[in-house]
């Protein structure tokens, strides 16, 4: 399978900027992100122009130095500098050209690829049942404690993973086949995630 991945940089960026440059690109409202601070790692859901929890509360990003927001469209990467330049920077990977939607702020290039691996993260805890707001459950582990998760109807005992796609290429002197870089694209259920795995990778044999 030969392919491009599409990538897409901006220096000094602030997040409000770097998400609206996602949603234009994605061309999407809703996302799932990850949000890294000194005090926690989050996952929320993108909606409405803003990150929400899972009563539907907005979150203050004030503290938050690193954020990863995707869906199947692309990845946002955006880290935060405590230096005196402050010069955030983000990153958008996607398999489509989306260089008019973002326009000339962002610098745009794209690399050949010779396949892609899908891979799998598994969140810790499972599924404790809990009725929660519409979109989110909630998984749980007796030495942790509970998590929120931005994903509808995760029933009792199950668990859920995170799905990544990794680019690779073939080197040409050597032909050591290299990962050009990795991409979230989705949350869901274990059973659901490795089954749509199993079906892509049939299909493309």
């Amino acid at each position: 399978m030969n392919g491009k991945l599409f990538i897409y940089t901006r220096q000094a960026v602030s997040l409000s900027e770097a998400m609206e440059g996602y949603r234009s690109g994605a061309g999407s409202e809703r996302a799932t992100a990850i949000l890294y601070s000194p005090q926690r790692c989050l996952l929320a859901a993108w909606e409405s122009g803003q990150f929400q929890g899972h009563a539907g509360q907005s979150i203050d990003t004030a503290s938050v130095f690193e954020v990863r927001v995707f869906n199947e469209t692309a990845e946002l990467r955006w880290q935060s500098d405590a230096g005196p330049k402050q010069r955030q920077r983000a990153v958008i990977l996607t398999e489509q050209d989306i260089s008019k939607s973002l326009g000339a702020t962002w610098l745009s290039r794209d690399q050949d690829c010779d396949d892609k691996l899908h891979q799998t993260y598994l969140l810790w805890g499972q599924g404790t049942g809990t009725t929660m707001a519409p979109g989110w459950s909630e998984l749980a582990t007796a030495r942790i404690g509970k998590l929120a998760v931005p994903l509808n109807g995760v029933g009792r005992n199950q668990r859920v993973l995170l799905k990544s796609i990794e680019y690779l290429a073939a080197e040409k002197q050597h032909g050591n086949v290299t990962v050009l870089d990795e991409r979230l694209v989705k949350i869901g259920d274990e059973q659901t995630i490795l089954a749509e795995i199993k079906r892509e990778e049939a299909a493309h044999g």
